[in-house]
């Protein structure tokens, strides 16, 4: 059930829930450890991976007695573990979130999505964490397993979307504030999920996201309305920020070239940059079926 796309109700988030498919992750690094039967922590496994010698500090209970017998030194067996891989959003509400020509405000694409990426990662077995953050405030959820975990970091999903303080003429945080939490607090080898419109973006974030890349996993979605990505059709269109105006002419070719060029260089620009840092990109707009972009895009594509 989706409200008017003005605000994200906590209701048509916990709705979201039944679509939501389970996933496999395909963490690029896996670690090797020592042992001789498989794991059943949080439905993980370990693939036999080989045998190597004995060190100072294997169980004996690893011991690999054939090889051993054979060659007359100790062996131990390895095997390869899936790690367990906690999932934390870093969704953006800066002002310009709060904006939208169709069916939904961005800030709202934003909630759903980080929603549903929410639901999957629970249903998959795995943690699900958060980082929300404003033009004056951010929140921080731990990542936690089964609904309570999904259900509070929906709960601030949802007041993040009502925000009523918000001005378009005030500055938004910049990016790289956020990211530079996330790098205090996220736990390496989780998988980053960054929501945002990609307005605020200074010449830090690229260094963050770079040291954040060396032990996560990071997706970019990049939330776009319509009119981010080309201009409306030939008219004069009356533009205000709250407190200023400005009569934008699109049916000036100039002006709609103008127009196109900031748009396509801005965009080039960014998936150049998360493609230089091996980031996944995907764009999404309100009127795409959530469901199906994150069964395209999460966690991963093969």
């Amino acid at each position: 059930m989706m409200t008017d796309g003005i605000v994200a109700d906590i209701s048509e988030l916990i709705d979201l829930k039944r679509y939501a498919r389970s996933v496999k992750f395909h963490p690029q690094k896996k670690i090797v450890r020592a042992g001789n039967h498989v794991s059943k922590i949080r439905g993980r496994g370990m693939d036999f991976a080989e045998v190597r010698n004995y060190q100072p500090g294997d169980e004996i209970r690893h011991m690999e007695w054939r090889i051993t017998a054979r060659t007359g030194k100790p062996h131990v067996k390895l095997y390869e573990e899936e790690r367990e891989r906690p999932v934390v959003v870093i969704v953006d509400f800066n002002p310009s979130m709060y904006f939208g020509t169709r069916v939904a405000f961005k800030s709202v694409v934003a909630a759903r999505l980080a929603s549903l990426i929410a639901w999957t990662t629970v249903k998959q077995g795995d943690r699900i964490g958060g980082l929300l953050f404003s033009a004056d405030r951010h929140s921080e959820y731990v990542p936690m397993g089964r609904d309570a975990g999904v259900l509070t970091l929906l709960s601030g999903l949802s007041q993040y979307s009502k925000e009523k303080n918000f001005h378009y003429e005030i500055s938004g945080k910049p990016l790289s504030q956020a990211l530079l939490r996330a790098r205090r607090v996220i736990r390496p080898g989780s998988i980053l999920v960054l929501i945002s419109d990609f307005y605020n973006v200074d010449n830090i974030v690229k260094d963050h996201l770079s040291r954040l890349r060396v032990n996560n996993e990071i997706l970019a979605y990049h939330i776009c309305d319509p009119l981010e990505l080309s201009p409306p059709r030939p008219q004069q269109y009356a533009i205000s920020n709250g407190s200023q105006e400005l009569l934008l002419d699109t049916a000036d070719d100039k002006v709609s070239q103008a127009y196109s060029l900031y748009c396509d260089n801005r965009i080039e620009n960014l998936r150049a940059m998360l493609k230089s840092l091996h980031i996944q990109y995907a764009q999404v707009t309100a009127e795409m079926d959530v469901a199906w972009v994150v069964r395209g895009t999460f966690p991963r594509r093969n």
